[in-house]
């Protein structure tokens, strides 16, 4: 395993400490952002909840997240959702883009804290093992109201759930696949009545010399991808204690030291580009509920760095970040079941690079007021919330929400939500020298989105259709573009309207032991420019770069005791590399096929992984330059025990 910094522990366990002494010292009430069911001692995310109602969600279960317990957050993504995942390749950048928006517009969340890089302001999800996390969840559509900048397009949900009275248990992992990827990971989790620890910890690396098909070479069309060599690290390590029958605190630490070499474009020269990404995270929760008040109150600090090299070029960057986080919410049930929720969040970015002219400093003091309509006996629910924003640059737009859902008959639910969205300037677009912007507004606009859905079951076989349609409009697009003096800088330069359609077909039969599942979805997305601040620019009523206007995914899986395969197949349209649509890359579909396979003994279980990844060896670029693998395969092994304690 990569060696991990003894100063990155340290800091690490020092913020432990500062956290714990700052939430004692606060109040002998505080609460936490959690809900918490005392009789069955279960923690679930209020403010989450809040956030889905009106809204498309979807969750990944069991069967994916173990078929992809080896791979990335970017992996599962791409396989099980319509949402473009902008992967550079294997173990490169990986980022999102929801309904036409950019990975900017997209709101990472973590056990609900916002984890973007505030100097990139997006989050790479190739850095993001999917075995951290016992639940990932999609969020489609804006939800600035409740998570603040960023939540444009939609979210994506990484939670933890740490359950009481579980006993020991101990999970050993370890993976090969082509390229030399090699992947390592451990877990343990120590859980009585009123004391729940778990430790996480891995280890992921690969050569990544890869096959890949060149068809412009008419001599050698078959090549071999060279320095994409990584190495990924971390641990997670969570505690929650029940204090008494009222009240929970936790704790969490995740800490990252991974390295990568970037292969120069189209692997036609030698490149000498490293890139290390070092991360620390530490959060803090307290939380109590009575009959008919919550109280919350948590905070957060992240530190990240990013060391850029480039010695072919003389480019030398380093980064580092540093962001707080402060929130308090409070709950409020009145009537027979609605909810008046009150909060206010407090969160501190501060940067230092060698692009910038010295450390910069950005703050963000926000209130938020809400309120939860419960009609019919919980068969309609409308959820209403405004938010002020105080930036300790510029200003911030006011914004607000109107959500609604109305479960029609037994079968069928309408949802329906509209909100006011934004997301500030980055650090970056700020202050990157040259080319920083100080000037810049925030992005804003409004996002409007509807959603169908009929779920039946019949006889052994459960039917799930949806159908969601949803328009959006930003104003003061930021988009980097070359300045006078030929140096890239951030202006203000459009306003882009993106809409579209979206469908997903769920079916499972389930006899005896037997499960048939087909999950199929579609999205159709027109994201435009529509006004230009800039003259001479063909982009006019053009599609946005790197926003497939179709896309699909479909999955099947057969389970049968302890045997489970899934064949998936992923389809991608044109993307536009030029912002006059005058180039292209082409559509392609993508199939793989997991397995996995239980054996049970008493006291433990083996589960056996396998996978073919590019089933069919498509010849396919996500991204211009950046070709990605001919058929691989993996093959992993995890050793799981389980011991009550009394």
């Amino acid at each position: 395993m990569a060696k991990i910094k003894n100063k990155q522990f340290a800091c690490g366990f020092n913020c432990i400490k500062a956290f714990v002494v700052f939430l004692f010292l606060l109040s002998n009430n505080l609460f936490c952002q959690d809900t918490v069911s005392l009789q069955k001692v279960e923690v679930t995310a209020t403010k989450i909840e809040l956030s889905q109602i009106g809204k498309k969600t979807e969750k990944l279960d069991t069967i994916i997240k173990r078929q992809f317990k080896f791979n990335s957050i970017a992996d599962v993504l791409s396989s099980n959702s319509t949402i473009f995942i902008k992967n550079y390749g294997p173990g490169s950048i990986a980022t999102t883009s929801f309904r036409g928006g950019n990975a900017s517009q997209t709101a990472v969340l973590w056990n609900g804290f916002n984890i973007q890089n505030p100097m990139l302001g997006q989050s790479d999800l190739a850095l993001m093992p999917c075995f951290l996390f016992d639940n990932i969840n999609l969020e489609y559509g804006g939800s600035s109201h409740l998570w603040g900048s960023g939540a444009v397009g939609g979210s994506i949900h990484l939670n933890n759930n740490l359950l009481f009275s579980k006993g020991l248990t101990t999970s050993l992992s370890y993976g090969i696949g082509s390229f030399g990827l090699r992947n390592a990971s451990t877990s343990l989790s120590f859980s009585k009545k009123r004391f729940v620890s778990s430790f996480k910890l891995y280890n992921i690396s690969s050569e990544n010399n890869f096959l890949f098909a060149d068809t412009s070479d008419k001599i050698q069309s078959i090549k071999q991808q060279k320095n994409s060599a990584y190495n990924y690290a971390g641990i997670m390590n969570e505690f929650k204690f029940l204090i008494n029958s009222k009240q929970i605190i936790s704790l969490t630490i995740w800490l990252n030291n991974n390295k990568r070499r970037l292969p120069s474009i189209n692997n036609l020269s030698e490149s000498k580009i490293y890139q290390q990404d070092y991360s620390d995270k530490v959060t803090a929760n307290w939380s109590v509920i009575y009959p008919n008040h919550k109280s919350i109150i948590r905070a957060g600090y992240f530190n990240d760095k990013i060391n850029y090299t480039d010695s072919l070029k003389s480019d030398f960057s380093k980064n580092n970040s540093q962001t707080f986080i402060a929130e308090n919410e409070n709950y409020f049930n009145w009537g027979k079941s609605h909810q008046f929720n009150l909060g206010v969040n407090y969160t501190s970015n501060s940067a230092n690079s060698n692009n910038y002219n010295s450390l910069k400093n950005l703050s963000r003091l926000s209130f938020l007021a809400g309120n939860k309509f419960t009609f019919f006996n919980n068969r309609w629910l409308t959820y209403l919330s405004i938010r002020a924003d105080y930036l300790s640059v510029g200003k911030l737009p006011l914004t607000g929400n109107v959500s609604t859902e109305f479960n029609l008959t037994k079968k069928i639910i309408l949802m329906a939500s509209a909100a006011k969205i934004y997301r500030q300037p980055t650090l970056n677009e700020l202050y990157w020298m040259p080319g920083g912007n100080i000037n810049l507004k925030p992005e804003q606009g409004f996002s409007y989105d509807g959603t169908i859905a009929y779920k039946n079951q019949i006889n052994n076989l459960l039917i799930y259709i949806s159908g969601a349609a949803f328009t959006r409009q930003i104003n003061n697009w930021i988009l980097w573009t070359s300045s006078a003096n030929g140096n890239p800088t951030p202006i203000n330069l459009m306003q882009v309207w993106s809409r579209g359609t979206e469908t997903t077909w769920r079916f499972e039969y389930k006899k005896n032991k037997l499960i048939y599942k087909l999950n199929f979805g579609t999205a159709y997305i027109l994201s435009t420019t529509q006004q230009i601040n800039q003259e001479n620019n063909n982009s006019l009523n053009k599609q946005l770069i790197y926003t497939p206007r179709y896309s699909a995914n479909a999955v099947f899986s057969v389970t049968y005791n302890k045997f489970d395969v899934c064949f998936y197949n992923h389809y991608v349209g044109y993307r536009f590399t030029a912002s006059d649509n005058s180039q292209w890359l082409n559509p392609y579909h993508v199939s793989s096929v997991r397995l996995n396979y239980t054996v049970e003994f008493k006291y433990a279980q083996f589960i056996l992984f396998s996978a073919c990844n590019n089933l069919f060896n498509t010849d396919y670029k996500i991204v211009s330059g950046r070709p990605m693998p001919l058929r691989n395969f993996e093959l992993g092994l995890t050793l799981q025990n389980k011991t009550t304690l009394k």
